[in-house]
């Protein structure tokens, strides 16, 4: 192993795809969210996962449908058959290249959403100058304040997609605000909004309510309607941001990066940019070829913690663009190509995303999606011939 990777675990990925399906009722369908790069697991490895292994004995795929962002990223996608909503609303179609894309978009089959009267016209041209009927979803603004149609502006929205011959409405939705706080007041008051203005919509017409994301899931039964849209629980995150023995969520990702050089520094001296660590003591100092510019945080430094031989090592300095340093003067065996856990897939570890997360006072979304293209995604398994020695016993706990 000569650089660094995320390792991207198909068994833990349907693991988590299990507990989900078994939160909902059957035939609830689920769309899992693959945007920002499949939350920074890649969509690669994640959608051929999700597309071609199959669950529990059913045949695959695991999942019913995929949701991304924006047409570029339902463009990037590995090919699949899988039905693929775009959430981003589609707006300015006829602005440079939007509506070559919006056209390659309605002819691909990828369901748009659309939050205004004007924005369906769009669209309803465009389809009708390709020869073609655009399939749309109707986002619902219900207190996220975010996007989405106003409550009072959702009939004349809904006229005017089903007034239009180029368009087919498919579903209509909105997102919680507050899906990861249990018993949030919110969340009932923003799924009643939604169930009064589409109760008689979904009573005359064949369409996907959809509402709850991974917190929905397991926080609002009541919001599982007719499809789900499991995010961060794919990956192996619980909605709660803490780990929960009732909902026994595996994280998916497992950061590695190999051993680069070993300095023996004496007892004094200072260790990276602006000097902020010196050695109490004479110190082995470790260099890890990750750095801010793959996503590993400067909020670590001094203060993140790595894995190496099972041993706990603290970040030494500031972590740089390129680089972490790391003590493993308690880890005298240690030697280069040792391979480091720098995100574990333990979500008890230090190292965890948990962990991390707090650590910067952030969450596992933003430490998963700013992991930079200079580090290799490889999907394995634990039979994987191509996995190393060194990974494998990594990958211990699978």
């Amino acid at each position: 192993m000569n650089d660094s990777q995320l390792l991207i675990s198909r068994e833990a990925l349907l693991h988590n795809v299990r507990l989900i399906r078994r939160a909902v009722a059957p035939g609830v369908k689920l769309c899992a969210m693959v945007k920002a790069d499949a939350y920074g697991h890649g969509a690669a490895q994640v959608v051929d996962a999700l597309s071609n292994f199959a669950l529990d004995g059913l045949d695959a795929p695991a999942v019913d449908q995929l949701a991304v962002a924006t047409i570029d990223e339902a463009n990037d996608l590995p090919h699949t058959g899988l039905p693929v909503l775009v959430l981003r609303p589609v707006e300015n179609v006829y602005v440079g290249r939007n509506r070559e894309a919006l056209e390659h978009a309605i002819r691909s089959g990828w369901m748009l959403t659309v939050i205004t009267p004007a924005a369906a016209e769009d669209v309803s041209r465009v389809a009708m100058g390709i020869g073609k009927r655009a399939l749309v979803h109707v986002m619902i603004d219900t207190g996220l304040t975010r996007c989405g149609a106003c409550l009072g502006g959702v009939d004349e929205l809904i006229g005017r997609v089903e007034s239009r011959t180029a368009l087919k409405l498919v579903g209509v939705a909105t997102h919680f605000a507050n899906s990861d706080a249990p018993d949030h007041p919110f969340i009932d008051e923003q799924l009643t909004r939604f169930l009064t203005v589409t109760d008689r919509l979904a009573a005359s017409r064949k369409i996907q309510r959809h509402v709850a994301n991974t917190g929905g899931i397991f926080f609002a039964p009541r919001a599982h309607l007719d499809m789900v849209r499991p995010g961060l629980g794919l990956y192996g995150i619980d909605p709660s941001g803490k780990p929960n023995l009732d909902r026994p969520f595996r994280p998916v990702m497992k950061w590695v990066a190999p051993l680069l050089a070993v300095h023996d520094v004496p007892r004094g001296a200072t260790v990276g940019y602006g000097q902020t660590w010196t050695a109490p003591r004479d110190t082995r100092v470790g260099l890890v070829p990750v750095g801010y510019a793959d996503g590993y945080l400067r909020a670590f430094s001094n203060r993140g913690v790595m894995l190496l031989h099972n041993h706990s090592v603290p970040v030494l300095g500031r972590v740089s663009m390129d680089y972490t340093m790391i003590d493993v003067t308690e880890v005298p065996h240690a030697t280069l190509g040792d391979p480091v856990t720098v995100l574990d897939n333990d979500p008890l570890s230090p190292a965890s995303a948990y962990a991390l997360a707090r650590l910067a006072g952030t969450i596992p979304y933003e430490l998963f999606t700013r992991i930079g293209p200079r580090v290799r995604h490889v999907a394995i398994d634990p039979t994987d011939s191509e996995v190393t020695v060194a990974t494998v016993n990594e990958w211990s706990d699978e």
